[in-house]
């Protein structure tokens, strides 16, 4: 390996790191710019990093990461150790890759560039969170927002210049820093949700039949547009411990008031859920255990649950907890757990 291959190896574990200064930055995206050759093994590198530390295949990570950046580069890549667990600062919360995904064919963006790009060229930074894991995220106005398991958030690199919008799919709970000249915008669905500074939850699954906001202080503006002509566009303001439900199928929306403290429960891990339907429950199970879950029982399907669970209690644990009248059986084949009706 000569010594500019080793240069570019460095600089690629420095950023996936989060280590890179402005000037490497700037250098890294010539290198990206320079042949595709090399965009694709970005790309591949990103993939297998996001693996790398996702829990279930952490007992690997030192072999993987090293075996499949040596394919990538056709030489054996030295992994330090103290870049994986940098990577992870923030304690339990499980990390997740941040890409740089550019809507051009031909121009592919890396951190920043003093290059002001085309229209048609607008690069997004997302952060990606696999299932059984958590991401925080602290955005360049100094917001920091938390990715639940399943979930993605995008922003343009051109993020604070002229607005502060974010794209959000899943789930995620924000700490707005407050720019009265620059308003904070989440869009998710046909939902925005319009802040100048405030802590708030949003939950917005596509395979979740509503789309929710809560809020934990301050104030928001949920906008909506379902894209009916005949009705103006509604504006609905939150005030804290109140939470509005949109209905994606219907276009109802429903408000109801919820325990701040609650809202963010997740964040740390913990699992809270408030005379919900079990189908809507099995759906934060599996992504927050990274498995299937299988209702082979028609009343547990109508079934109403509250309860609360910590951090460190297993899917087992919960579903027995659940089960207090032993009306329920389950067994677990790979990755699926199914109930059934004893």
């Amino acid at each position: 390996m000569n010594t500019e291959e080793k240069h570019i190896e460095n600089l690629l574990l420095d950023y996936f790191a989060g280590e890179l200064s402005e000037t490497e930055e700037k250098e890294l995206l010539l290198w990206l710019e320079a042949d595709e050759a090399n965009k694709g093994k970005f790309s591949e590198m990103a993939d297998w990093w996001a693996i790398a530390h996702v829990p279930l295949f952490k007992s690997n990570m030192k072999s993987d990461f090293r075996d499949h950046f040596g394919d990538l580069t056709g030489k054996t890549l030295p992994i330090k150790e103290h870049r994986l667990f940098n990577w992870r600062i923030w304690g339990k919360v499980a990390v997740s890759v941040l890409l740089v995904v550019a809507i051009s064919t031909t121009s592919y963006y890396a951190g920043k560039s003093d290059r002001k790009p085309k229209r048609e060229q607008i690069a997004w930074f997302e952060t990606v969170t696999p299932a059984g894991s958590q991401s925080k995220v602290i955005l360049p106005d100094h917001s920091v927002v938390w990715v639940n398991a399943g979930s993605s958030l995008k922003y343009n690199i051109d993020f604070t210049k002229q607005n502060r919008e974010v794209l959000l799919t899943g789930e995620a709970y924000f700490e707005v820093a407050k720019d009265s000249l620059r308003p904070f915008v989440v869009k998710s669905g046909k939902l925005d949700i319009r802040v100048l500074g405030t802590c708030f939850n949003v939950k917005a699954y596509d395979n979740e039949e509503t789309i929710d906001v809560a809020l934990v202080s301050g104030k928001v503006n949920v906008h909506l547009d379902d894209d009916n002509k005949e009705e103006k566009a509604k504006d609905i303001v939150l005030v804290p411990n109140r939470m509005i439900s949109y209905n994606k199928e219907t276009s109802q929306v429903k408000m109801s008031k919820v325990d701040g403290a609650s809202i963010y429960a997740w964040t740390n891990g913990r699992i809270e859920f408030d005379k919900q339907p079990f189908d809507r429950i099995a759906r934060d199970l599996e992504r927050k255990f990274n498995v299937q879950i299988r209702i082979n029982s028609k009343s547990l399907h109508k079934e109403i649950f509250s309860g609360s669970f910590s951090a460190d209690q297993t899917l087992d644990y919960i579903l027995r907890e659940v089960d207090v009248e032993k009306k329920y059986t389950w067994k677990q084949i790979g990755n699926e757990f199914i109930i059934e009706d004893k």
